[in-house]
């Protein structure tokens, strides 16, 4: 239970259609972060990500660019399209082109 002068742990989505970099990302993500934050789902297809980010609500989406089954264009047009603040964060497994984040903020 939370205390009422903490905040409550931030909600994390992490998509990508690779089980174990899913896995690994939520393991190193509890280990760093523990009670502040919650991993609230792992989505592995287009359609269950989207889904996701108007069902749950995340603080935070984790997303796998270079996986086949997530397109990155479709994904960032509908993160713009969104007025909740919420952080995205693009990975590649493989690449070692940089970890680009965005962050949506209501006006």
């Amino acid at each position: 239970m939370s205390r009422p002068n903490q905040p409550r742990p931030q909600r994390v989505l992490i998509a990508s259609a690779n089980p174990l970099f899913r896995e690994g990302l939520r393991k190193v993500y509890a280990a760093r972060w523990g009670g502040r934050a919650v991993v609230i789902g792992m989505p592995s297809t287009m359609e269950e990500t989207l889904t996701s980010l108007e069902t749950l609500s995340p603080d935070l989406v984790i997303v796998d660019h270079d996986d086949r089954t997530i397109n990155r264009d479709e994904f960032l047009d509908r993160f713009m399209e969104g007025e909740s603040p919420m952080q995205v964060v693009l990975v590649s497994l493989g690449s070692t082109e940089p970890v680009v984040l965005y962050q949506r903020k209501r006006l």
